[in-house]
C-alpha cells in the first residue's frame, strides 16, 4: 500500500516509545507461551488475519476475531465473526457482529464494507475517500448501488449535489478501496506460521519465569501459575 500511495498513513504519529518496549515484552510474553505469533514483512497485520480467517474456514473451522478495528468488518462471513471491544462511560463492554448483526447495524453487507470505506475515506490512515461524502452518505450510496464500480456506473442516476462529488473524486475512490480492502489470499508459502500450529497451550515454566520477572501477579494467578512474588512490582 505505501508502494501504491506513498502518503498512506502519512499523518500516524509514530509509535510511543513507551509502547515500543510493551510490543517487545508482549513478544517476549508470548513465545515464553509458546503461543503462536504472525508477522510478514509487505503486509499488515489485517492481512494476516483476513488470510488466516480465510483458511480456517477453508479448514471448516469458525473464526472469531477480536479487534477494535472496524475495518475487519469486510471479513464477516457465516463461519468468521467479529467481536468488538466498546468502552462507554469508563465500562467495557463487547459487541458481537456476525452477518445478521452487521447487515442490521449497517443497512450493508459486510464485504461492502469495503465499498463504503472507499467513500468517506479514514483519516486515521490517511485514506482520502471522495471529499464531501461521509459515512451516512456512503451506506446509503453502497445500499442503492451495491458496489462502488455499479455506483460509478449509475452516476447519472444520483442527485446532481453528489453526482460532482463523486464524479470529482473517482480516482481517489478507486485508490481508496484498493487501501482499504484487506488481502485475505497471502501465498500460504509465505506465511510464518502454518494454521496446525496455531494452538494455545498449557502455561509453563518460561511464562512463570517470565511472569515474575515483570511482576505480573495477577496474571501468575490467572494462569495458575505459583511462584514468589517480585519485591517492588506493581501489578498491571
Amino acid at each position: 500500500r505505501h508502494l501504491k500511495y506513498a502518503d498512506y498513513k502519512g499523518k500516524r504519529a509514530p509509535m510511543p516509545d513507551d509502547l515500543v518496549i510493551q510490543c517487545i515484552w508482549i513478544k517476549r510474553i508470548l513465545d515464553d507461551w509458546g503461543t503462536a505469533r504472525a508477522e510478514l514483512a509487505g503486509y499488515e497485520a489485517d492481512d494476516l488475519i483476513g488470510t488466516y480467517a480465510r483458511l480456517a474456514e477453508d479448514a471448516g473451522m469458525r473464526v472469531f476475531i477480536v479487534t477494535g478495528d472496524k475495518d475487519c468488518f469486510q471479513l464477516i462471513s457465516d463461519r468468521t465473526h467479529v467481536i468488538l471491544p466498546v468502552t462507554s462511560g469508563g465500562q467495557s463492554t463487547q459487541e458481537f457482529y456476525d452477518q445478521a448483526r452487521f447487515s442490521e447495524r449497517y443497512g450493508i453487507a459486510p464485504e461492502q464494507f469495503v465499498d463504503v470505506k472507499a467513500l468517506m475515506g479514514d483519516p486515521s490512515d490517511n485514506i482520502p475517500g471522495v471529499r464531501g461524502i461521509g459515512e451516512k452518505s456512503a451506506l446509503r450510496l453502497i445500499a442503492a448501488h451495491g458496489t462502488i464500480g455499479n455506483l460509478y456506473r449509475d452516476l447519472d442516476a444520483v442527485a446532481k449535489a453528489q453526482r460532482e462529488k463523486l464524479r470529482a473524486g473517482e480516482e481517489d475512490a478507486m485508490a481508496s478501496r484498493h487501501l482499504a480492502a484487506i488481502e485475505c489470499r497471502i501465498d500460504p508459502e509465505l506465511l510464518p506460521v502454518r494454521l496446525a500450529d496455531a494452538v494455545m497451550p498449557e502455561p509453563g515454566d518460561a511464562l512463570q519465569t517470565t511472569l515474575l520477572s515483570l511482576g505480573l501477579r495477577q496474571l501468575l494467578q490467572r494462569f495458575g501459575l505459583t511462584g514468589p512474588k517480585t519485591a517492588g512490582s506493581d501489578d498491571l
